[in-house]
């Protein structure tokens, strides 16, 4: 970790950037700041030794408010990769809790928004057995290789899909039933989507991409407000990232 010093009125995390670090804070306090119809807004104070800036360990999105000090400030950095190795010596009982439980964050969250956004949504649930075939396979040579070049039958819901990464079996952050091999510049979040089913309908739910997703020709995630798009009868077509995206999925109900 590493130990910075802000005066009073310096801006340590900025609303809209991307980050991927958390902050503890050992001295002073700071203000939690949102912009709403052109003004700041203060959403709280935080005092040591509280922690912000967490979610930026999880998700690829940009930060959802500004962190500004109010008082002269002093802050323990961690970083993604520093936390993965603080939990190295406990990781095989930590890592599964904790997966299932940044899952459950995330997807309550990107509901939560849709809520108060006046956007009427039903609520995101878990089941084993759904009544309906579905199936994944992909429509580009990427897309198609991450399948083994065959249509695959979803059994479970939440299905989750995102990128590859090189700690895939130590990231408490990255918890995928299909990942996918993408390169710099990246189209696919670490944590993408998933498909996901509520009583007898079936949606997809962005889990926090940085570029989004297109469904049907719908943008979701990304700096989009909408997170959630229902999945029709039939044929889907689901983009991870741009629309000229190497990972294009038709999911078929």
């Amino acid at each position: 970790m590493r130990q910075l010093q802000f005066k009073a009125e310096d801006v340590i995390i900025s609303e809209g950037t991307l980050g991927q670090t958390a902050y503890i804070l050992k001295n002073g306090s700071v203000e939690v700041q949102k912009k709403a119809q052109n003004k700041r807004i203060t959403l709280a104070t935080l005092s040591a030794p509280e922690i912000f800036g967490e979610l930026g360990l999880i998700d690829d999105k940009p930060r959802s408010a500004s962190i500004v000090a109010k008082t002269p400030v002093t802050v323990d950095e961690i970083s993604r990769e520093d936390f993965v190795a603080l939990l190295d010596d406990k990781a095989s009982f930590i890592i599964p809790i904790l997966r299932a439980f940044f899952e459950h964050l995330r997807q309550a969250n990107q509901l939560v928004v849709q809520l108060e956004s006046r956007i009427t949504e039903a609520p995101s649930a878990t089941t084993s057995t759904a009544p309906a075939s579905v199936t994944i396979e992909g429509l580009t040579p990427s897309a198609q290789k991450a399948l083994k070049n065959s249509a695959v039958t979803i059994t479970r819901f939440p299905f989750k899909i995102g990128r590859d990464s090189q700690h895939r079996y130590d990231d408490i952050f990255v918890d995928n039933d299909l990942s996918l091999n993408d390169q710099m510049p990246y189209n696919v979040s670490r944590n993408h989507l998933s498909i996901n089913f509520y009583r007898d309908g079936y949606y997809i739910l962005d889990r926090g991409s940085s570029l989004g997703t297109i469904v049907n020709n719908t943008c979701i995630g990304g700096r989009g407000p909408n997170f959630k798009a229902e999945l029709q009868k039939g044929a889907n077509i689901v983009i991870l990232g741009a629309e000229a995206s190497e990972f294009k999925f038709k999911i078929t109900i």
